[in-house]
């Protein structure tokens, strides 16, 4: 009993294996990793100040009822700092478009007396970004604190930039600054490694896609692919702030956010557009298009401190929103395009959809759960926030990849079985040479090119004879037998073909037609060396050839017509060599 593997089986086993992987290399690094010394949460005692009114007091961050905070808007928490040890730590938190301002309030024993304090102001960020751009990117800040700050109450003051800057609060840590790094890393393990695994693969399938357009199956789909991956790791590693974390700059960072996110229907859009074809491919065109005019407008807008992507969000994931529900209506209204048995292609189709499909529930719970912690238990700020997309991508990506793979498979066996039907068509089935329509075509072709090159008219002598003496068998045996001296004699021929009967041609271009008498040479010791060992008939013809520059400015077909009378010349030498061979053995014969 023979097993077959299950194609469908072997790209569900791969689909499987990356996220597996990917979740089993996170889980390593994440058990194995050791910090080198305590992170101090900071969860109790804050005492948090809304707009100059007193809201909670000596409070857990995860008690904390914070109010949407709106532009210009002031949030501010305060606490007593645990003791501090060391010089080299952080105060590590994140903060969503809003200015922040830490100060460490100290009291001399003079000032205790007196109540009075000194305000040391330790950390800002975004007050010279909010004057000059108008907007302040989220941000994961990192406040030296210093022993000199032990038991000093610390104020952290949010000042919002925007319409609904935040409504949540990030934890609040302290550690070293390796720790810190390493935190961060850790808490986004998944995220990291996803989005610049999708951001490598998007730029190696660009890079080869140019190769496999022109020199396979002239398909898109492998860029769109390329080009998804490297939007949706693009987007994942900057919305986890890892681009600023390389270079220090936060405007990149959200530049490089958003104009992932905007482009993502595009590139979609892109590989759905090299499914469909008729009416439907023309107006998904007229999308793209729209939607890449869209997103220049907005850049312009956004460079220009006219308007940023930050204020433009609402419109940006509504349009996304609409976008995505009109696509899903256009895939359910042409779900036959998937299911019947004209598209021979479906498994392609089928990983495409499992993909989108896919890639739409697991963000759209994402932003979901996202929402819920926002607004129900104002918490929406976690580490796990993003999860659910990641995921999604990666499972779409993988898809996209399989279907790829599919449909390279199915386009392989199309392009085969053309080849063969080609063959057929253009071969001649006894001698395997080109028959008389490939012969004809390829002289149609050289006469527009006006290369220089030579025509060879070769006509097999006996074959008659030999026919009708000792039987069709032998006669294709001595057909096939000459098409054999044929290819080996003139191996650099462009062309060698049977037009018939006993007719053969051969073409040679350019540098080659300078070798055709040698190769007539050639071709005269072949058929002597076939000769001494053949038993039952032998090898012998006449040809002619003419050059191109015989005949200036004819077509090649009167290049051949002049090879041919050459050929029917030597034919007829032939044929009088041999009269006069028979005479002289009657005469020999009477006497």
């Amino acid at each position: 009993m023979k097993f077959r593997i299950n194609n469908n089986l072997i790209a569900v086993g791969f689909l499987l294996l990356i996220v597996v992987g990917i979740f089993s290399f996170v889980k390593i690094i994440d058990s194995s990793y050791q910090y080198t010394s305590e992170l101090i949460p900071l969860d109790d005692g804050w005492t948090v100040t809304y707009n100059g009114k007193e809201i909670a007091t000596n409070k857990n961050l995860n008690d904390v009822v914070v109010p949407i905070v709106n532009e210009g808007d002031t949030f501010s928490l305060s606490r007593t700092l645990p003791t501090i040890r060391e010089d080299s730590l952080c105060l590590y938190f994140y903060s969503m478009h809003s200015i922040v301002d830490v100060n460490v309030r100290h009291y001399t024993e003079r000032s205790k007396r007196a109540d009075k304090h000194e305000n040391w102001q330790i950390y800002t960020y975004g007050r010279d970004l909010y004057s000059q751009t108008t907007e302040v990117p989220n941000k994961y800040n990192h406040v030296l604190i210093v022993k000199g700050y032990s038991e000093e109450e610390i104020i952290i003051t949010f000042i919002g930039t925007r319409e609904a800057s935040f409504s949540s609060l990030s934890p609040f840590v302290i550690g070293s600054r390796v720790d810190i790094l390493s935190y961060h890393l850790l808490s986004n393990t998944i995220n990291l490694f996803a989005g610049v695994f999708l951001v490598v693969l998007g730029l190696i399938l660009i890079v080869i896609s140019p190769y496999m357009f022109l020199y396979h199956n002239k398909e898109s789909r492998l860029f769109f692919s390329g080009l998804t991956s490297l939007l949706f790791g693009t987007y994942i590693v900057a919305r986890f702030d890892f681009i600023d974390m390389l270079i220090n700059n936060p405007m990149v960072n959200s530049f490089c956010e958003y104009s992932s996110f905007i482009c993502m229907p595009i590139s979609i859009l892109g590989y759905i557009i090299s499914i469909f074809r008729g009416k439907l491919k023309r107006f998904l065109k007229l999308l793209v298009i729209f939607d890449f005019l869209l997103f220049a407008g907005m850049t312009i807008l956004h460079l220009s401190t006219i308007k940023r992507f930050s204020a433009m969000t609402s419109f940006i994931q509504g349009y996304i929103v609409s976008e995505t529900i009109m696509v899903l209506i256009i895939l359910v209204k042409n779900r036959k395009h998937f299911r019947t048995s004209q598209n021979r292609n479906l498994n392609s189709d089928m990983f495409f959809l499992i993909g989108v499909v896919t890639f739409i529930i697991f963000s759209s719970v994402d932003i979901a759960m996202y929402n819920i912690r926002k607004y129900s238990s104002n918490r929406g700020y976690t580490p796990n926030f993003g999860n659910g997309f990641t995921f999604g991508a990666v499972i779409f990506v993988s898809c996209l990849l399989i279907s790829y793979m599919f449909y390279s498979i199915y386009s392989s066996r199309i392009s085969s079985l053309q080849e063969r039907l080609s063959d057929f068509a253009y071969t001649d089935p006894l001698t395997g040479l080109s028959n008389r329509a490939r012969c004809e075509q390829v002289m149609n072709v050289i006469s527009q090119e006006r290369s220089i090159y030579v025509i060879i008219s070769i006509d097999l002598n006996k074959l008659k004879m030999v026919n009708d003496t000792y039987g069709h068998h032998e006669g294709d045996r001595l057909l096939t037998g000459f098409a054999t001296i044929l290819t080996d004699c003139f191996w650099d021929a462009n062309l060698i073909g049977r037009m018939g009967g006993d007719e053969f041609v051969v073409i040679m271009l350019g540098e080659h037609a300078s070798s055709c008498t040698k190769r007539i040479h050639e071709f005269h010791s072949l058929m002597s060396d076939w000769n001494r060992k053949e038993q039952v008939f032998q090898y012998s013809a006449s040809y002619g050839y003419a050059y191109s520059y015989e005949v200036p400015n004819a077509s090649s077909n009167e290049v051949y017509m002049l090879a041919d009378s050459r050929m029917y010349e030597m034919k007829k030498e032939h044929h009088g060599r041999k009269e006069m061979e028979h005479e002289m053995e009657e005469v020999n014969a009477n006497a």
